[in-house]
């Protein structure tokens, strides 16, 4: 993605990600659900590298990459335990 900062998983923490949902609507929210469990299912099973596309309050972009996560209902864990809130993923590649 254009003007995106890919960052190592473990720099997530250092991060204020808000609490506000960057995507507005609810077929968007959708897509991003379905996404998010394929993703889980795909690093689980065929160790599938996944990229995860955050935006931050300010508008920066981030991105990085785990080839294990789990989704469950408000956060994504990567490999690790690195959590990441749901609502500020507007992106998933798998």
């Amino acid at each position: 993605m254009k003007d995106t900062r890919v960052i190592n998983p473990s720099d997530i923490r250092l991060f204020y990600f808000g609490s506000k949902d960057v995507l507005s609507n609810t077929e968007e929210k959708e897509a991003r659900r379905n996404k998010l469990l394929r993703a889980m299912i795909l690093s689980n099973c065929e160790h599938i590298p996944i990229s995860l596309y955050m935006r931050l309050p300010n508008g920066d972009t981030l991105e990085t990459e785990s080839d294990v996560i789990d989704y469950a209902d408000d956060f994504v864990i990567l490999k690790g335990g690195i959590s990441i809130p749901v609502w500020t993923i507007f992106d998933v590649d798998a």
